[in-house]
């Protein structure tokens, strides 16, 4: 199916609903998401998946949102088929988030030091929720956090790759790489070392875009890196640099650092001592 009859879906899905429809917003590998506004001027995420999607993987990240409830996750408002000609589409919808993505923001500058333990703090209680009920995000990185343009509170979006602690694995034992986005995954995502993957694993994403965030760079990368070697840094647990190390001390944020080390056991033993911790850097 091409992306013109997946518009063609989601206008006959509006039609249908009695929403306005809005054109395309984003394309993801499983799928695409579409603005549509209700009869009150509701804006709304609808979100079509594409054909070919795993259908074990889907459920799990819709029972994902249904199962977390918190200010800083995204909340799935409906989960339904809609039958257009003579097909079946699965699609769910969400609140639309119309301040944009982290990544969006970064664009514009850094976060000063105080900015970013402002945006930590809901991050970590976020991440804390998500553990709290047995599920791995592992996909946590800038364009997966969002915002209402008449607020500063960061939204974790896209449950796709989640991991649910409660069910075995699908992700296959013999592949060499785990899901995730390399240049914010933890080394037991790059090495697929499953039984290592935890809440510390969504830690260590969280620290490095907390990092990119004030600084700029990832961690572990050296001057002259390209993206691949950092990557490789990481899967070899070869730890931060010696110069962000020096840079953390100098900002006075050393969380970040224990966020990212190599071993999942080195990092913050629960959500609650990170957050203890994250705040303690305040002032």
């Amino acid at each position: 199916m091409t992306t013109l009859s997946l518009e063609a879906v989601a206008r006959a899905l509006c039609a249908d609903a009695g929403y306005t429809f809005g054109g395309g917003i984003a394309q993801g590998a499983f799928k695409e998401t579409f603005l549509a506004t209700k009869a009150d001027g509701t804006k709304l995420a609808l979100k079509i998946l594409k054909p070919g999607f795993s259908p074990e993987r889907t459920d799990r990240e819709m029972d994902a949102m249904k199962r977390c409830s918190h200010a800083n996750i995204a909340a799935l408002i409906e989960l339904a088929v809609f039958v257009n000609g003579g097909s079946q589409h699965i699609y769910l919808v969400e609140a639309f988030l119309d301040g944009g993505t982290l990544e969006d923001r970064l664009k514009k500058g850094l976060l000063d030091r105080d900015s970013l333990i402002a945006i930590g703090d809901p991050l970590i209680e976020a991440i804390g929720h998500i553990a709290n009920n047995d599920l791995v995000h592992r996909d946590l990185k800038p364009p997966n956090i969002m915002f209402m343009a008449s607020s500063a509170s960061p939204i974790i979006v896209d449950f796709g790759i989640v991991r649910d602690l409660r069910k075995d694995s699908i992700t296959l034992s013999f592949v060499a790489m785990g899901p995730g986005t390399p240049f914010y995954a933890a080394p037991e995502q790059l090495n697929n070392d499953k039984a290592l993957i935890d809440w510390r694993t969504d830690q260590f994403a969280l620290g490095i875009t907390l990092a990119l965030c004030h600084f700029g760079v990832h961690p572990y990368a050296e001057q002259g890196d390209t993206p691949v070697q950092t990557i490789n840094r990481v899967a070899a647990r070869k730890g931060p640099s010696v110069a962000f190390q020096e840079a953390i001390a100098a900002a006075k944020i050393p969380v970040i650092a224990r966020m990212v080390f190599p071993w999942p056991a080195d990092r913050m033993r629960t959500p609650e001592l990170l957050l203890e911790k994250w705040r303690a850097q305040r002032g």
